[in-house]
């Protein structure tokens, strides 16, 4: 059994670039991608990653990264980012959102589809309903089996998803999405999101308590809303540990300079 006490990552290498969803120019992204088209070389980054002090990988399932994951001959402490939101827009353009779904059932071996039927039917009553809230670990479930090889210390739900919720002040959906995961994968349940001063404080309000938030945190104040002030107002009070993302502000800040930003204004780790 996996611990699910021990402190938050202090330092994660994320592949969300590869995703094709960043706020850095469009030149340093399409070099990043074309660095990394073959499973080999984002293998050898996951590798000197952790020989230099990283905790983790935060990763979303792709078939890039299955195959890297695969090339390693050590498994690595993986923080899944589920779902995959891009793929799963992509896939409903051209399927609807049933298709997008069926294809992923498709694509599950027996073990997944074996979880796959376990969740739904822990989830029934939820998912007759339609709630969001029985919705989610469905949509998890789908994709945690294609991560592959590795060792999920956390899973964290995607930001579109957190964010949807949120909007919706939906407290029972973040509280059944922490117990869920706890007890499916043993591991940290995690929420990533784009309005990180909003969540934390409704978070706070309603006595939810995740293993970890990861949100953005920057010297410019780039996506930090309701304002920087009132997101770092909330990061200092926050007793749910964060983890800072967009530390560099879309490339506007030096690595170093928006790393120790975050980490002095209360952020536990950076992505």
């Amino acid at each position: 059994m996996k611990r699910t006490d021990f402190g938050p990552p202090a330092l994660l290498l994320s592949t969300e670039s590869l995703l094709g969803v960043t706020r850095v120019s469009r030149g340093r992204m399409l070099e990043t991608m074309r660095r990394y088209q073959e499973p080999k070389p984002l293998a050898v980054a996951f590798s000197k990653a952790m020989d230099a002090g990283a905790n983790g990988v935060l990763v979303t399932p792709t078939a890039l990264v299955r195959g890297a994951l695969r090339e390693l001959e050590r498994r690595l402490p993986l923080y899944a980012l589920l779902p995959n939101v891009p793929q799963y827009v992509r896939d409903s353009s051209d399927a609807g959102l049933m298709g997008a779904a069926l294809k992923r059932v498709r694509g599950a071996g027996p073990e997944a589809l074996v979880g796959l039927g376990l969740t739904g039917i822990a989830h029934l009553r939820l998912v007759l309903r339609g709630d969001f809230a029985g919705l989610v670990p469905l949509l998890v479930e789908l994709e945690s089996a294609g991560l592959g090889p590795g060792s999920i210390e956390a899973v964290i739900l995607a930001a579109p998803l957190t964010d949807l919720a949120l909007a919706g002040s939906h407290r029972a959906c973040f509280e059944r999405y922490v117990r869920y995961v706890r007890r499916r994968f043993r591991a940290r349940a995690g929420l990533e999101t784009h309005n990180l001063g909003h969540l934390l404080a409704r978070l706070r309000e309603w006595g939810v308590a995740p293993d970890l938030v990861v949100g953005p945190v920057n010297p410019l104040g780039l996506l930090m809303k309701p304002t920087p002030a009132e997101t770092l107002a909330e990061l200092e009070r926050s007793a749910v540990p964060v983890v800072a993302k967009d530390v560099c502000a879309g490339g506007t800040v030096p690595l170093e300079e928006g790393a120790r930003f975050a980490r002095e204004r209360g952020a536990r780790g950076v992505v």
